[in-house]
């Protein structure tokens, strides 16, 4: 578009996954350095500027102000917004825009709000479902602390760096434990990692380039979410149903386009709680073949389901990278996961993650180490019947506190709910009523590449106290009513 006297010219990209505001503040913000836009030049008023571009004038001003906040424009009221001076005009005057304004384009993730949400322990007193940790009761913290007491009597785990790969013994325990599920490998197939979300990171970016695209779920984690979008990758939604991914979608979908992975949750679902069926997991790797896709199957939830699930990696082990962690079944605070990849690629990973942190706390590795052989598996018997214990308090809540018109999905394990409101209820507004009443949850826009969500909310059950669950249930179905 092209503004009139102003001279600037600015398009927008409506099928990006980069906000159109940011689109708007990067187009501007690359002419200004250019010199392209110079100096005291008046850039078009936010209205005629939406106007010109189809876009509500609060996108525009959000542009501008980030714009200003750079120091590449200047706001006064009468005069408009006008390009600011970037060189100063002499060599020996400092220049008037500060050096981190003219830094590449940054695209930031769009759900740091809620990610903050996911970190944050204090939520004012609320009885907050939002913290996706596991509950105080059954702790770990007796066992564990033997544990390490154990690890930390032998300075090579609490003095030296350890191997990039992980530690030895650790990596013929996950490898031991996951042949205990279907899967054929050895210790040199595992990649210990600084929890899980690292190895979503290093998937990104070994496996594909800004631009390309990817297929995921919708819903699914916000967190693999900002990752995608901060590595530039182009995510197409994949509904997620009661028995877990529409592979048939899926299918339709590679037909016409070559993603370079697919990103799944096929175990315990987050946000639903829902697993994918076996028909449904044997055809997902059997697309993978086909079509030459590999399949990124995330699972920090699949040890606690009440029967055994057989990850995707037990059915090929040439198109499936697997990732864990110990976050949901031990602790999040211990940053311990593990990836499982083909031979082919594993070496690409390793040396990326070198880049990152040379080798994860070997310390915390054999720590952990030693709680696999001395109390993981009675606490995460005893995690699972807690869970199955919370959920049925949770669905009793929900039949005598609920609104009849909203709905919750219970036909999952795991940590959490996934409901869903009455058309007419838009979750962020019912989230802010709530909190009035004192109960939060997570809105679910935020767990959609694209749109979606807007009459979805997730609750997490773990992070309260199992007595104050029916309370906080009550509350939120009282912000519905």
């Amino acid at each position: 578009m092209r503004t009139g006297s102003s001279e600037v010219e600015l398009t927008v990209d409506r099928a990006s996954i980069v906000p159109i505001y940011r689109q708007i503040y990067e187009r501007l913000r690359a002419q200004i350095l250019a010199g392209a836009l110079p100096e005291g030049m008046r850039l078009p008023p936010e209205r005629a500027l939406s106007a010109g571009l189809d876009v509500n004038r609060s996108t525009v001003v959000r542009a501008y102000r980030d714009l200003a906040a750079d120091g590449l424009i200047s706001q006064r009221v009468g005069s408009g917004s006008r390009v600011a001076s970037i060189d100063g005009g002499r060599p020996d005057r400092a220049p008037s825009v500060p050096w981190w304004a003219t830094l590449p384009p940054w695209r930031a993730g769009q759900f740091p709000a809620v990610l903050g949400e996911l970190a944050a322990s204090e939520h004012g007193g609320s009885i907050a479902f939002v913290q996706g940790v596991p509950p105080a009761e059954p702790s770990p913290l007796a066992d564990l602390a033997r544990s390490f007491a154990r690890a930390g009597g032998d300075e090579r785990f609490v003095l030296t760096y350890g191997d990039s790969e992980g530690f030895g013994p650790l990596r013929e325990a996950i490898a031991a434990r996951m042949r205990g599920r279907g899967c054929v490998l050895d210790a040199r197939d595992v990649l210990v990692l600084t929890g899980s979300t690292q190895g979503i990171t290093l998937v990104a970016q070994s496996l594909a380039e800004p631009g390309d695209e990817i297929l995921v779920e919708a819903p699914t984690y916000p967190g693999a979410l900002q990752i995608f979008q901060i590595a530039g990758l182009r995510a197409i939604p994949v509904p997620v149903d009661e028995e877990g991914m529409r592979v048939d979608q899926a299918e339709a979908i590679l037909r016409t386009r070559r993603p370079r992975f697919i990103y799944t949750m096929p175990s315990i679902h987050n946000p639903t709680g829902v697993t994918m069926n076996a028909d449904r997991r044997e055809r997902l790797v059997t697309l993978a073949k086909r079509y030459g896709v590999p399949i990124v199957e995330d699972d920090p939830y699949g040890e606690l389901a009440e029967s055994a699930i057989e990850p995707l990696r037990a059915r090929d082990a040439d198109h499936v990278i697997y990732l864990s962690s110990f976050s949901k079944t031990i602790a999040p605070s211990l940053r311990l996961g593990w990836l499982v990849a083909p031979r082919t690629i594993y070496e690409r990973l390793l040396l990326r993650k070198q880049s990152y942190d040379m080798a994860s706390s070997m310390y915390i590795q054999a720590g952990v180490r030693e709680y696999l052989e001395r109390g993981y598996d009675a606490h995460v018997s005893a995690l699972r019947r807690e869970l199955a214990v919370r959920r049925a308090i949770a669905y009793a809540a929900i039949d005598r506190w609920w609104p009849a018109a909203m709905r919750v999905v219970r036909s999952g394990d795991g940590y959490y709910l996934w409901a869903t409101a009455p058309r007419e209820v838009h979750a962020r507004a019912l989230l802010a009523n709530a909190e009035r009443r004192g109960a939060s949850f997570l809105f679910g826009e935020a767990f959609f590449a694209q749109s979606g969500g807007d009459h979805n909310f997730r609750i997490a059950l773990t992070p309260v106290p199992r007595d104050a669950i029916e309370t906080g249930l009550r509350r939120i179905g009282e912000a519905a009513s």
